[in-house]
């Protein structure tokens, strides 16, 4: 009660990025200029049942009679370039190797612990050098109160809904059909290896990324080209829905989406996005429709 919040908000994400926090506090009489908070300092909003989890602060700028405070779930050390090389390295290895050089835990679910013959880190970003290795193996990464998590996408969309997502009517929503840009294969060519995967998904165009890295075998080219064709078709089928905060809902897990207004988009979905405005007491749900058949 003693701290005055002009603004706040905070973005969850199921992967790919840091959780972020904006937080504006009132600051007439120059009490947070004084105190000064510094990048890396540790900061938490609580709402209620729901809150942020421990983050780290990236700035902190006084205004006219405000103090505005950003931070991230993930620390600094996260996003400095690194160059290293492993070899006959595990993906799991990796996520606990990277959470423990950045001072976080690390939990991984539902995870294929892949072996690499050889790998390569160059000038990359932790954060960001294990997502995008993650993504070869149909994973994604994140960052919640100080605990790095892997987890593979098929999985977390197989699980079982614990929770409805009820479209009130007082609720704003939008769903989008994207199918135009739907990939029906992707072909993974490097060197003297390759490998292909074709979904049953009506579409045509043929996906042939190229940021995939040493590639050491024919089989492993095939893997990636089945999890990168995942990855570029997921957010095909999706929407959000806009209302008053509801605790409950977290990034990356599955909810039954129940609406009267249009019941043909009724059914699990799997939120990858949520923004809980907390001064206003609104949220934003991001959710996509989960893949099959990869």
């Amino acid at each position: 009660e003693s701290v005055s919040i002009n603004r706040c908000w905070h973005d969850m994400y199921a992967g790919g990025q840091s959780d972020t926090l904006f937080l504006r506090v009132n600051d007439t009489e120059r009490i947070w200029d004084k105190w000064a908070p510094a990048t890396g300092d540790e900061i938490k909003v609580q709402y209620g049942a729901i809150g942020t989890g421990e983050m780290f602060i990236s700035s902190a700028i006084p205004k006219n009679g405000t103090y505005d405070i950003m931070a991230r779930s993930t620390p600094a050390s996260a996003f400095e370039k690194q160059f290293k090389a492993w070899q006959r390295v595990r993906l799991l290895q990796l996520g606990e190797e990277i959470a423990s050089r950045n001072g976080l835990s690390f939990a991984s679910y539902g995870v294929n612990d892949a072996i690499y013959s050889y790998i390569q880190q160059n000038g990359e970003g932790d954060l960001y050098f294990l997502s995008r290795r993650a993504a070869l193996e149909g994973c994604s990464v994140a960052v919640y109160n100080k605990r790095l998590i892997m987890y593979s996408s098929a999985y977390m969309e197989a699980q079982t809904p614990t929770e409805a997502l009820e479209v009130t009517l007082d609720a704003d929503y939008k769903y989008i059909d994207n199918s135009a840009e739907l990939y029906g294969s992707c072909i993974v060519e490097v060197g003297a290896y390759s490998g292909s995967f074709v979904i049953d998904n009506g579409a045509s165009r043929i996906l042939r990324p190229s940021d995939f890295g040493i590639v050491g075998s024919n089989e492993e080219a095939e893997r990636f080209a089945k999890n990168l064709l995942r990855k570029h078709n997921k957010d095909c089928y999706s929407g959000y829905v806009y209302s008053r905060i509801i605790p409950g809902y977290a990034a990356a897990s599955v909810v039954e989406l129940v609406n009267v207004r249009a019941p043909s988009w009724d059914g699990t979905v799997f939120l990858h996005h949520i923004r809980n405005d907390y001064g206003k007491g609104k949220s934003k749900i991001f959710f996509r429709r989960p893949l099959e058949g990869y």
